[in-house]
């Protein structure tokens, strides 16, 4: 373990003897890093927090701090961070509300200067947030997502996998998957289907979701009764459909359904 004589570690943390720990670095009795993870300059991680290997976190870094939340009273909550993630300057991720609850980050995200992470928020694997997106509390984000820079979104909202949001968008409901939605208020612009194509979804896939998205954001039927008749409109079998329909299915705050129209072939 290499700790710069600056940095402060509690004596009851428990760090991987390869983790890297940058100058003026604070760390926490409660918390746990894996192997190769490399903590950055004037970073401070406390609170109950157990990060995974191979993490690169930048300086200024603030993980495990209470979160803004009056409901919170100090109880035991966690931050739980997989591995390979980059978290760069200031991004701050906060501990849970609630005895026991956690606020989650899975593998391979890529968060940007400012990004913040609320308090049990869920957050999946491959996502990119770019610089001062922001998550209010607990807020769950799928897999490979992207979300522009000042991305702002509502509180329990959900974002599907492969979606991409434009940047300085305001989310206040919840975002089916492989779309490209902007704006403020936020309209649904187009298929991701570049996005789609980039993370080797199928041709065969890739055609059922085209079907879906006709389907589900052209025609004038409602929600209720595209799910109605499932079965007869697309490919329910299609493991990507099933993922959309299932992430309908279960949405809370309902979903971005109308489509902005534009002059350009937005599925493309």
């Amino acid at each position: 373990m290499l700790v710069h004589p600056t940095a402060i570690v509690h004596q009851n943390a428990k760090l991987h003897s390869s983790v890297k720990v940058a100058p003026f670095a604070i760390i926490g009795e409660h918390v746990e890093i894996g192997a190769n993870t490399i903590i950055g300059a004037n970073s401070v991680i406390e609170g109950h927090t157990i990060i995974g290997e191979d993490n690169v976190i930048h300086p200024s870094v603030i993980i495990g701090a209470p979160p803004q939340d009056i409901k919170f009273k100090g109880e035991k909550s966690f931050v739980r961070i997989g591995n390979g993630n980059h978290l760069r300057e200031f991004t701050t991720v906060h501990l849970a509300e609630g005895e026991g609850h956690s606020t989650v980050i899975g593998d391979g995200n890529l968060f940007m200067a400012y990004v913040h992470i609320a308090h049990n928020c869920k957050v999946g694997s491959h996502n990119i947030l770019s610089n001062c997106s922001t998550l209010a509390g607990h807020v769950e984000i799928g897999n490979r997502a992207v979300l522009g820079g000042f991305t702002g979104i509502h509180q329990f909202c959900k974002v599907g996998s492969m979606v991409m949001i434009g940047g300085m968008s305001k989310i206040v409901k919840d975002v089916p998957p492989f779309i490209k939605i902007d704006g403020n208020p936020a309209r649904v612009v187009g298929l991701n289907a570049i996005g789609l194509r980039r993370n080797n979804i199928s041709k065969e896939s890739i055609a059922s979701i085209k079907e879906l998205y006709k389907v589900f954001f052209r025609s004038e039927m409602n929600v209720s009764q595209v799910l109605a008749k499932w079965a007869e409109l697309v490919d329910a079998e299609d493991e990507n459909v099933k993922l959309f329909y299932d992430f309908i299915g279960n949405s809370k705050r309902g979903v971005y359904k109308r489509t902005r129209r534009t002059t350009s072939t937005s599925e493309e």
